[in-house]
């Protein structure tokens, strides 16, 4: 071997070697110091000592190095002894990158580690019989001269040796690929120890904020006036410093950044000497109880967030203003500190607060953002669904998907109604070959297609007489054809769905039946026929005043009817007599269509040719039933 492999190798073995050292060692506290304390406890000696309280999780941190020579470094070596070959580093790899995963138990040890280590020094303060037993356990040929403190703390010290012998193995390395491996490793390892690290100073902070709020005392910032009101404030006159800080990650903890006694002012009054504890949030101004080493609220809390600072013209005194939420003053104190220096320092240390604390907010802001962001991607994921948009061209997919209900007893589709958008009444449009926007849906173009000039006095006719348009409540006894949805069909624009319990199953748009004698007397339309009830109401319209001429932007009758009914003669019916004044059939016609082609019913299966279908004479006077249209052109229409 070279040089550098000689180097190498030393280095893998060392961490070989000091593996199974460290293992040992931690059977030193498990097999001899916890046993013999254990057995001593069978015949009623040092109960009072807790065996779990001294050596905490030793077992898992056993079990856990166990399990990583018998997976990861006994195979490496084994392979290396069976082929004769150098230790390969890159063999490591997958063991180290579950570094974290492997050694969890770390975390919990770490975290008890000092509370493990000032246990021990009590009890063998207090206890004579705990500290000779110690002694004894310390000079037996199993401790190998280790004392109690020594091994209390060698899991510390070997989770933090493992990044420094990975390091010398990469340092001694010469193949890139065993170098590429290496510095994975000590990445994962340092991961997790930043982590350790992190739980750890969590833990500290939580004892330190723990301890400052047993120095706080009673909350009294008012002084109630009856014994009434007094029973009614107890409630809210407690200050929880445990609780998290508002508007930022529970990870962070309140720490008490700086204390000390000053000299209050507030208005008028003479100067209070009171003690002031700063927080990570917050101001507290207390006032130190004589017979008790704590001290109790007298003002309302100032938040940092809403709390501004300025330095007077004494050297040694500032002021402490506190803001509302509408920016305006709650109240007004003026500090005098002993030194000039104390001033500077209370300064100091509430600014670098107020800014910690605005940085920790705005990271939790953009956590929030974050995580609802990633909340609707992956709904977005779980429901592939098309969004309610636009018509596009491109429409290879069912013009039902997306706007259409099913329900699980059939495979009826529920219509929706299709509002027309209406274009500006001074600017000209014509409808393009491809769509059709009175019916709002894209169909194929055709060179037949006819176009009628835009409708200007539409939106006007509508606010003058609303009836003009269809209830949805006229749509509730509407039949459907149960038909599968159509891949091929153009995508249609989607709107509001229709209640399923107004709309029945069945087939399609009904053609109206001829009124009886009764409605042709009296001269109503038939309520269940929607066609007929217009017919009536353009009737009505054309008699009694003129009303602006509708047309349709397709120029056409969405209604069908087969092309051999178009020769018919028109069915007069019993006892027929012409109007003396009748309405013109193309403004009739033009009303009927408008109003048609503004309320579309969706999901309505088209003919098989795609051609739609047309109302002959004999089917407009069979719903007109009493009055008779007049043509002065044969009924036809062309393709859409």
């Amino acid at each position: 071997m070279s040089r550098e492999l000689c180097h190498q190798q030393e280095a893998l073995w060392e961490l070989l070697t000091t593996e199974l050292i460290y293992v040992r060692k931690l059977k030193i506290m498990t097999d001899l110091l916890a046993a013999g304390l254990l057995n001593l406890q069978r015949v009623g000696l040092l109960t009072e000592v807790s065996a779990e309280t001294l050596f905490g999780n030793v077992p898992s941190l056993i079990r856990a190095h166990r399990s990583f020579w018998e997976e990861v470094l006994g195979p490496t070596l084994e392979e290396t002894r069976a082929s004769g070959q150098p230790l390969d580093p890159v063999s490591l790899q997958n063991g180290f990158l579950s570094f974290s995963q492997r050694f969890q138990p770390y975390i919990l040890y770490c975290l008890r580690v000092k509370q493990t280590m000032a246990y021990a020094w009590e009890q063998q303060d207090s206890s004579p019989l705990f500290h000779t037993f110690v002694q004894w356990c310390e000079k037996h040929k199993r401790s190998g001269r280790q004392t109690l403190g020594d091994l209390l703390i060698k899991p510390h010290q070997r989770i933090t040796k493992y990044p420094l012998l990975l390091q010398a193995v990469r340092k001694r390395s010469p193949e890139a690929r065993a170098r590429e491996a290496l510095t994975a490793m000590i990445a994962a390892v340092e991961s997790f120890l930043r982590h350790i690290n992190k739980r750890v100073r969590q833990g500290e902070e939580q004892e330190s904020l723990v301890a400052a709020a047993r120095r706080i005392g009673p909350y009294e910032v008012l002084e109630p006036p009856s014994e009434e009101v007094e029973k009614n404030l107890r409630p809210f006159s407690t200050l929880d410093l445990m609780a998290p800080m508002l508007g930022v990650a529970s990870e962070h903890t309140r720490q008490l950044l700086l204390e000390g006694p000053v000299r209050m002012k507030e208005g008028r009054e003479g100067k209070l000497d009171v003690y002031l504890f700063l927080f990570s949030d917050v101001l507290l101004v207390t006032k130190t109880l004589r017979r008790a080493d704590k001290a109790k609220v007298i003002r309302p809390p100032l938040m940092l967030e809403k709390l501004v600072c300025r330095p007077l013209r004494d050297p040694s005194s500032f002021l402490l203003i506190h803001l509302t939420e509408f920016q305006c003053v709650s109240s007004a104190l003026t500090v005098h500190c002993p030194r000039a220096t104390d001033r500077a320092l209370w300064l100091e240390k509430t600014q670098q607060a107020q800014v910690a604390l605005q940085k920790l907010k705005a990271e939790e802001c953009i956590q929030q953002k974050r995580e609802l962001l990633a909340l609707y991607q992956d709904r977005d994921r779980e429901s592939p669904g098309p969004r309610p948009s636009t018509p596009s061209t491109e429409g290879s997919e069912s013009s039902t998907e997306g706007s259409n209900c099913r329900t699980p007893e059939s495979s009826t589709v529920i219509p929706q109604l299709v509002v027309t958008e209406d274009t500006d009444e001074d600017a000209p449009s014509v409808p393009d070959d491809t769509s059709d926007s009175g019916y709002g849906t894209l169909v194929p173009g055709s060179p037949k297609a006819s176009h009628f000039p835009p409708n200007r006095l539409r939106s006007r006719a509508f606010r003058r007489d609303p009836r003009l348009t269809f209830s949805t409540l006229d749509l509730r006894d509407v039949p459907l054809h149960p038909l599968p949805p159509d891949p091929q069909a153009p995508q249609r624009r989607s709107t509001p769905e229709l209640p399923e319990e107004s709309v029945q199953k069945g087939g399609s748009l009904p053609r109206g039946d001829p009124p009886t004698s009764s409605e042709e007397e009296d001269g109503t339309s038939v309520g269940e026929n929607v066609v007929v009830e217009n017919l009536h109401r353009a009737r009505l319209r054309g008699q009694l005043s003129p009303s602006p001429t509708h047309t349709d932007s397709a120029g056409e009758s969405p209604w069908d009817s087969s092309g051999d009914e178009e020769e018919e003669e028109p069915f007069l019916g019993p006892g027929y007599s012409p109007s003396p004044h009748p309405l013109r059939a193309e403004d009739m016609l033009r009303e009927i269509r408008e109003e048609l082609a503004s309320q579309r019913i969706e999901s309505v299966p088209e003919p098989g040719d795609s051609r739609p279908r047309k109302l002959t004479r004999v089917q407009l006077q069979r719903m007109r039933g009493l009055h008779v249209v007049h043509l002065d052109t044969p009924l036809s229409t062309s393709e859409v």
